[in-house]
């Protein structure tokens, strides 16, 4: 049932339209001004349109209309007045109306225009999710495809060094939709268990391990909303779901490697069912690779066994249970009995591979090429409860491939590195994988490095002599996407940034640009509502549609993008 706002200071007009439209089916609320009106809005986040009058006293109609377009975009509003002016309609649907009505008008006319405009907004707020998806889609494929080149090519020089970055691409797609990625390290190693009850003979049992740990690759290409999604799937979503086999196997084929070939097959095939009702080839019994079926119980096991966010983990009894019904049909009988008469060796590594408890830590990693600094940074911070300290490295080269294999949250990045700058390190990471944020550690203040650590994208910096406690607020505000170091400090440097013009930033609307320069001036989420008189979610929002058309991750970063576009002055104001 859709919820209506009708904004009219005549309450006449409000009661009558409010009882016609509950007899259609919606639910009204009513408001007798703008401030009434935003008031509702504030309180209420399930409002999915408003009728509005252009005439009020006070604040006008069309006033509140400039300013929901910006705060409220997959809000549909709908302007009502009594008089019929072509022109006013003009100014309306330019400000961002979906509809226009003229009183009195007939109940049909109100709620065609109701329901063209609720379908009109689903629309464009459908498109605008397709348009990030596919953008993020884009992004995380790239990333993948970098380490998956890079095993195909000289530049993995030994069987080992192919071995850690396939353990490291594997635990990094797992953290996009577990907490710990122990699944990958369960699964696989259940699989190696499988292929020793049978006698599994078709590759060792370790490139097994590593083979069936990237499985689940695919998922890289499906959507959040789909793939976090806390109930059950739609037709639609579940068709894209299965999408993930074949997006693994495109990802991980083509490779001269043996190991990255087994990948692919087990990618494309784990979901395939010994009775050939699986997807997506339709493939039954032996037609199957045999390492497949190997993951597909053992997937199905520790899915079964593990917390997802749909439902909570099952006892291994009731997992069984569940998983004999399909013996023949989903599962080849000699695997679920082998699976069975394993129960020991499984429940050992269930043992040794906890899911974690509590709230997901903060991913670090440490890039320092001073080893007795790297250290004592890493025992400091890996005695805070809120970090995990993921992995180190000691120059450019090995920051970018531990940066694109363990996907940390947060590094800290020293600012002279032996083979480069932090900030030359920090624009190829950034290529990479543009979310991560990145804190500079400085000894030194010299202005020409810390303007190139802001060009290439940090959320700030540290000084190296700073308490611990000192960087521990650094990386959670990093973290949470809060300022560091406040631009306000910085806007010497902002002012000598290298000029850019890629049209970025031209789509940013009124309420957007006046966030900006409050960000610029140095104020944190809740000094915004404050000083513009919104809710803390709604510059949320705006924070992060900035941050999205500014293609930032940070707000230091989203700030001298501004700069360099020409859309801040180097005083930190709207450039003319």
């Amino acid at each position: 049932m859709k919820k209506v706002l009708l904004v009219d200071d005549d309450e006449a007009f409000r009661r009558s339209t409010a009882r016609m439209l509950a007899q259609h089916g919606y639910t009204c609320v009513e408001a007798a001004n703008s401030a009434e009106a935003r008031a509702v809005l504030d309180a209420e986040e399930d409002v999915a349109a408003l009728l509005c009058d252009i005439r009020m006293p006070g604040q006008s109609g069309m006033e509140l209309l400039s300013e929901l377009t910006a705060d409220f975009p997959d809000l549909a509003v709908i302007m009502t007045t009594g008089v019929d002016d072509p022109r006013t309609a003009e100014v309306a649907f330019d400000a961002g109306a979906f509809g226009y009505v003229v009183k009195p008008f007939e109940a049909n006319e109100l709620l065609v225009s109701l329901a063209s405009a609720l379908r009109r907004q689903e629309l464009e707020s459908a498109s605008r999710r397709r348009l990030r998806h596919l953008e993020q889609t884009v992004e995380r494929t790239r990333i993948v495809d970098e380490v998956v080149e890079g095993l195909a090519s000289a530049a993995v020089s030994s069987p080992d060094g192919e071995e850690e970055l396939i353990d490291r691409l594997s635990l990094a797609v797992s953290l996009r939709d577990e907490e710990t990625g122990r699944h990958i390290e369960r699964m696989s190693r259940y699989c190696v268990v499988l292929a020793e009850a049978v006698g599994y003979t078709g590759m060792s049992h370790n490139d097994l391990r590593l083979a069936t740990a990237l499985h689940d690759v695919g998922k890289i290409g499906v959507p959040d909303d789909i793939l976090l999604k806390p109930g059950s799937l739609s037709s639609d979503e579940y068709v894209a779901m299965q999408g993930h086999a074949r997006i693994g196997y495109q990802l991980l084929a083509g490779s001269t490697s043996s190991l990255m070939s087994a990948a692919a097959e087990i990618a494309l095939s784990h979901h395939e069912w010994w009775d050939g009702s699986g997807y997506p080839r339709g493939l039954r019994g032996a037609e199957i690779a045999e390492a497949a079926r190997i993951a597909a119980v053992a997937d199905v096991f520790d899915g079964l066994t593990s917390d997802r966010v749909y439902r909570s983990a099952m006892p291994f009894d009731a997992a069984l249970t569940i998983m004999e019904e399909l013996r023949g049909r989903q599962f080849e009988p000699r695997l679920f009995d082998a699976l069975v008469e394993s129960l020991d060796q499984i429940t050992a590594i269930r043992q040794a591979y906890p899911d974690q408890e509590g709230p997901r830590r903060i991913r670090v990693l440490v890039v320092d090429d001073h080893e007795i600094f790297s250290q004592s940074l890493v025992r400091l911070l890996g005695a805070k409860a809120e970090l995990k300290v993921v992995g180190t490295a000691g120059s450019v080269a090995e920051s970018v491939v531990a940066a694109v294999a363990y996907q940390p949250d947060v590094i800290l990045m020293d600012l002279e590195l032996p083979d480069g700058s932090g900030s030359e390190a920090t624009q190829q990471i950034k290529a990479l994988t543009p979310s991560v944020k990145v804190i500079m550690l400085t000894a030194r203040t010299d202005d020409e490095a810390l303007i190139d650590a802001i060009a290439a994208g940090c959320s700030g910096f540290v000084k190296k002599e700073d308490a611990v406690d000192v960087l521990l607020a650094a990386i959670v505000a990093a973290h949470e996407g809060e300022t560091i170091s406040p631009p306000s400090e910085l806007r010497p440097l902002l002012g000598r940034l290298r000029p850019t013009r890629r049209g970025l930033g031209a789509d940013l609307t009124p309420r957007e640009t006046q966030v900006l320069l409050l960000i610029a001036a140095g104020l944190v989420n809740k000094e915004i509502a404050e000083a513009v008189g919104i809710r803390l979610n709604t510059v949320r929002n705006h924070v992060q549609n900035i941050l999205y058309k500014l293609r930032a991750h940070s707000k230091l970063e989203a700030v001298a993008t501004a700069v360099r576009e020409g859309l801040i002055d180097y005083r930190g104001d709207v450039a003319g």
